[in-house]
């Protein structure tokens, strides 16, 4: 047989193997960088959600939406909500009874509504009236 047909194992070169193990080195360390690098879950306190009643929600209104400026609230407040129409037919329907403030700042209130003070709010200001907040008194 001619010695160019014969199959020798041959062994790897020294260079060769010396990059492969680099390379595997250096694929773990990205793998673990990665893994401690994902983002964990932060604990945090309860949310809102955790502090609505049951069957009712958060909304908020923008400051936008209000004819009137928003008398000055702490959450916890209850507020009745009425929707005025200006123009030569004015007219006012109050809208929402009783809501109760979450939070607010100078760009709206966080409320805290049922579904049917939700809808109402959101056609009044759809068919294009502005909110009036009252403030209820605590006594």
């Amino acid at each position: 047989m001619l010695p160019s047909l014969i199959a020798r194992p041959r062994r790897l070169p020294s260079r060769r193997v010396t990059l492969l193990a680099a390379a595997a080195v250096l694929s773990i360390a990205a793998l673990t960088t990665q893994v401690a690098a994902t983002p964990q879950p932060a604990t945090i306190g309860p949310g809102i959600a955790d502090e609505l009643r049951a069957a009712s929600w958060a909304m908020h209104v923008p400051a936008a939406w209000f004819a009137a400026p928003v008398p000055r609230v702490r959450r916890g407040d209850v507020l009745d909500v009425l929707a005025v129409r200006q123009g030569d037919r004015a007219y006012t329907v109050p809208v929402a009874y009783a809501v109760t403030v979450i939070s607010s700042d100078d760009r709206g209130l966080v409320l805290e509504v049922d579904e049917n003070d939700a809808s109402a709010i959101v056609t009044a200001r759809g068919s294009g009236m502005l909110l009036v907040p009252l403030l209820r008194s605590s006594r």
